[in-house]
């Protein structure tokens, strides 16, 4: 296992490990240093990889703003339908787009 990518976001580390079956993105607290935290997705190629990182920590900044957590590899909030985050990096949404989603649950689940 090699670090191949590491970025901070959010008082967390995410890291692209490189394995014998392809690349993993992760989440480490940085708490505890020594570990690379929780597999979120994985991907073949580095690019990829990378790519889905820099996507993922913009995604978790705006979705913690709304309440949600991150428990494994979905994103959760009381009341509300989880979300996994493999499927939320594959889709091609942009920050701007997951906020107006966002927006809408929050005043479907307040009505």
């Amino acid at each position: 296992m090699t670090v191949k990518y590491r970025i901070p976001c959010s008082e967390s580390d995410i890291f692209v490990l490189e394995k014998e079956d392809g690349f993993h993105l992760t989440i480490g607290s940085r708490v505890n240093p020594l570990s690379f935290g929780n597999k979120l997705a994985e991907y073949v190629s580095l690019g990829r990889a990378v790519d889905a990182a820099e996507k993922f920590c913009k995604v978790y900044t705006l979705i913690k703003e709304y309440g949600y957590h991150l428990e494994s590899s979905n994103f959760q909030k009381d009341g509300m339908q989880s979300i996994p985050v493999p499927e939320l990096l594959d889709k091609d949404i942009s920050v701007e787009d997951m906020r107006d989603m966002l927006d809408k649950n929050a005043l479907l689940h307040e009505a």
